[in-house]
């Protein structure tokens, strides 16, 4: 484990909804992004999160 990554403490269930046709979509990436629709949702937020903060540190 690098030294950069904080070692997570403490975890929260969220409950969240979809739709039937955004079910799909997740289940698109079952195999690339984790094999369960929750790990998948899990790394699709982790992604975002992390696109989000580059493109600000971009932006100044």
């Amino acid at each position: 484990m690098s030294k950069g990554s904080p070692k997570v403490s403490k975890k929260e269930k969220i409950p969240v909804t979809f739709s039937s046709h955004q079910i799909g979509q997740i289940e698109k990436y079952k195999g690339i992004l984790g094999n369960t629709k929750a790990e998948i949702i899990r790394n699709i937020v982790i992604y975002w999160i992390l696109d989000k903060k580059n493109n600000e540190k971009n932006e100044n």
